[in-house]
């Protein structure tokens, strides 16, 4: 029985809402996505630019996400790996480090099937490994560009203009560091930046996202902007946040 991935219903959620929570997993390990299951998130998202996930644990991780839909940050614009991220099941990918609109032009086309797009078809798990390859094929995963380069933010009204595009995703430290700006969550430069993008975003009808460390002023100013999604935190800083806060309690009720 071909999986069943509904991308419209998904696509109508995120549009339609505000502040949506997507964990950020890293460790290769698809239990942890099972055991996130327990915090009921909106998504998953999977960090493969910055982890050792490979496409394969990928798979995985999709199976043990069961009915969450599974979104993938992929390690670049390369064709076959968006191909074979695809091929996994995920409802959406985020594409990092592009610099212009002909990047994002790219995204779209290796993301899509013909006529819209030049993607290969496979018989992936996306498809019932080929049992149900035509009703996939008929399907739009969604498509989300990162805006944190200079040349991306720069050209971020014709990216936002790109035919088939989803939305912008917001890399904050990256498009700080690329802005010269000295990142922190009160500075002003920093949130005029972030407010350009969303708004322009928003202006072309499309998705909006950003990353969010799980501290809670960072959190309550992402929240405020109102993104259609947060990527949330990750699973290592969760880990370290919620140990660290028990040893300095438990340490502290020690006479």
């Amino acid at each position: 029985m071909a999986v069943k991935i509904d991308f419209e219903a998904f696509r109508k959620k995120i549009s339609s809402s505000r502040n949506l929570a997507g964990p950020l997993l890293t460790i290769a390990d698809p239990g942890v996505a099972e055991t996130l299951l327990y915090t009921e998130p909106d998504m998953i998202i999977v960090d493969m630019e910055h982890s050792g996930i490979t496409v394969e644990t990928l798979n995985v991780i999709c199976m043990a996400s069961g009915n969450v839909p599974v979104m993938a940050r992929i390690r670049g614009l390369e064709k076959n790996e968006i191909k074979r991220v695809l091929d996994t099941g995920v409802y959406g990918i985020i594409i990092p480090g592009i610099n212009n609109a002909e990047d994002a032009h790219l995204s779209v086309q290796f993301s899509r099937f013909a006529p819209e797009g030049i993607r290969g078809a496979g018989p992936g798990r996306a498809s019932g490994y080929g049992n149900g390859i035509m009703e996939y094929t008929n399907g739009k995963p969604l498509v989300f560009v990162q805006i944190e380069t200079s040349g991306a933010y720069g050209q971020v009204e014709k990216i936002a203009q790109t035919k088939g595009l989803d939305g912008l995703f917001i890399g904050p430290f990256d498009l700080s560091i690329a802005l010269g700006i000295e990142f922190s969550w009160e500075n002003r430069e920093f949130l005029d930046a972030v407010k350009k993008i969303r708004e322009t975003a928003e202006r072309n009808n499309l998705m909006t996202g950003i990353y969010s460390p799980l501290a809670d002023q960072p959190l309550r100013n992402t929240a405020r902007e109102g993104f259609n999604f947060l990527m949330l935190g990750m699973d290592r800083e969760a880990m370290v946040t919620g140990y660290r806060d028990a040893i300095k309690r438990l340490k502290n009720s020690i006479p």
